[in-house]
């Protein structure tokens, strides 16, 4: 499983990706995880976790043990997010987890300023271009349709914008997280 973690430490924010495996225990209360934190030529490693309470875990990494409280946060969250409040050695850090198909598809959806670049939420084909370079289109106007698993998915307009560029044309396969179209 791979996740993209952001967590704020005292008002700093640092972003990771983690990868997860689970590779023994009952996965309820006890297990081993094989992680690797930041990019996928990083060192594998290895965590024991033993649940000793609601919301309270023992970890041992390596020769150190750790105790860590999990709590849900309050607050709104965005799609595909999780966050938590994780305290660790006296200190207290806000996470956020999201899948990174999550958060390949929240980055296709949220407007804001300057150029955006819509990506594709989803591995298929595209069907049908529906603007033209050049194009002013509507915040939740039909831009493209992609067909995966034999149905097709109509892809609005984030915001309001001009179509600055197409990356694809109709038939073109597509991964997910590949470039369709830069919206200015």
């Amino acid at each position: 499983m791979k996740l993209e973690l952001e967590f704020d430490d005292r008002g700093q924010r640092r972003e990771h990706t983690l990868e997860l495996h689970p590779s023994a225990g009952d996965g309820a209360t006890r297990g081993r995880w094989r992680f690797r934190l930041g990019h996928a030529a990083g060192e594998m490693r290895s965590a024991d976790w033993a649940a000793v309470g609601p919301g309270a875990y023992s970890i041992l990494l390596g020769p150190r043990s750790y105790e860590a409280r999990v709590l849900p946060a309050t607050g709104p969250a965005l799609p595909g997010e999780t966050r938590y409040v994780v305290a660790v050695g006296g200190r207290e850090y806000g996470v956020r987890l999201f899948d990174l198909r999550s958060r390949r598809r929240r980055g296709t959806m949220e407007g804001g300023e300057g150029p955006q670049e819509i990506l594709a939420p989803m591995p298929g084909r595209v069907v049908k271009v529906l603007a033209a370079e050049g194009q002013d289109v509507q915040s939740g106007e039909g831009i493209l349709v992609i067909e995966a698993m034999k149905m097709q998915n109509e892809l609005k307009a984030p915001r309001a914008g001009r179509v600055e560029k197409i990356y694809v044309r109709e038939g073109f396969g597509v991964e997910t997280g590949a470039k369709l179209l830069r919206l200015a």
